[in-house]
């Protein structure tokens, strides 16, 4: 016997080899071979992805310069608005003293042409009252009667 029981085992064992890479390594080859293709297009996947999330990035990265520079250009706005609003509120306010101010004058001004018509009513009545009482004390009966006659006569004469 040329070959012993190992012998045999060996010459097994190669022809199982041979079988199986025969029908066996083309399925292992394929599945081997979509494995990879798999794990090229996840890549290619990721590749893109990676570059979609950069071209985000630098999206945003411009969005936020906008915002930084558009709320800079608000401020600024807001600054000179506050800057217009003082102004003007400084304006109405000179507008409103300068007006009170005039009111004032014109009410000191009634208060003192009233005041000299309060003074002059007040002497008028004084002197009146005064007349009166020195043509009661001065003038008697008879007097008064000659007052009255020849007021009389000088209203009858122009009438």
């Amino acid at each position: 016997m040329l070959i012993n029981e190992a012998g045999w085992v060996a010459f097994g064992f190669i022809i199982f080899c041979i079988i199986a890479w025969r029908y066996g390594a083309k399925p292992f080859v394929d599945v081997l071979e979509a494995r990879a293709n798999e794990v090229k297009e996840k890549l290619s996947e990721a590749e893109n992805l990676r570059n979609e999330a950069k071209e985000v990035l630098d999206n945003f990265k411009v969005l936020q310069k906008e915002a930084e520079n558009e709320a800079e250009n608000i401020i600024l706005r807001a600054k000179e608005n506050a800057k217009q609003l003082q102004i003007t509120a400084e304006e109405n306010s000179k507008k409103f003293i300068s007006r009170q101010e005039e009111q004032i004058k014109q009410k000191i001004k009634a208060a003192e042409k009233q005041a000299l018509l309060d003074v002059k009513n007040l002497v008028v009545d004084l002197s009146v009252e005064a007349t009166k009482e020195y043509l009661i004390k001065e003038i008697d009966e008879k007097h008064s009667n000659k007052l009255v006659l020849d007021s009389s006569k000088t209203l009858n004469k122009s009438i």
